[in-house]
């Protein structure tokens, strides 16, 4: 594991009896964590637009080795940074470069999100066209998507 504070980068979510930690980096780490603190990985949603984690598998997230998926409705197709595809959309995105050399530090600044390709990155595509690219934590925020993460539940009283 590195040699952060995993604890400074996760999110916290404190509940009656437990703590969920959120917005691991990949599913060995969440593992670990988990192991580490006398956890277990549990899956949770993010069903209505807000940072409001619940208790959900739908997603089925740990049977199909993920620890992030999104659900935006029927036009809408989210790709995240560990999906299949998403670096030959991300590597046309970064094609876009020679474009933005020719755009005034503003419009560089507020009208591209190239930046966070090389984050934990979201590529949202309407109807097959790239709409935008945005984060994990903020794809929370668009239109009405389920946003579901893979997590660890942390009794209080070990935590």
């Amino acid at each position: 594991m590195e040699t952060e504070n995993i604890v400074d980068r996760l999110t916290k979510y404190e509940f009656e009896n437990s703590n969920v930690y959120t917005g691991f980096k990949s599913i060995g780490e969440a593992k670990q964590f988990a192991t580490d603190r006398n956890g277990k990985l549990i899956e949770v949603g993010f069903l209505d637009g807000n940072d409001n984690p619940v208790e959900d598998n739908s997603a089925n997230l740990i049977n199909e080795n993920k620890y992030f998926k999104a659900d935006a409705g029927i036009d809408y197709r989210i790709i995240h940074s560990a999906d299949e595809g998403f670096q030959e959309i991300a590597d046309k995105l970064k094609e876009r470069q020679t474009e933005i050399t020719d755009k005034s530090p503003d419009e560089k600044y507020f009208s591209d999100a190239d930046w966070q390709i090389k984050e934990d990155a979201v590529i949202v595509l309407y109807k097959g066209e790239v709409e935008s690219v945005t984060s994990r934590e903020r794809s929370k925020y668009l239109k009405h998507t389920k946003v579901y993460e893979l997590a660890v539940e942390v009794p209080k009283s070990k935590d």
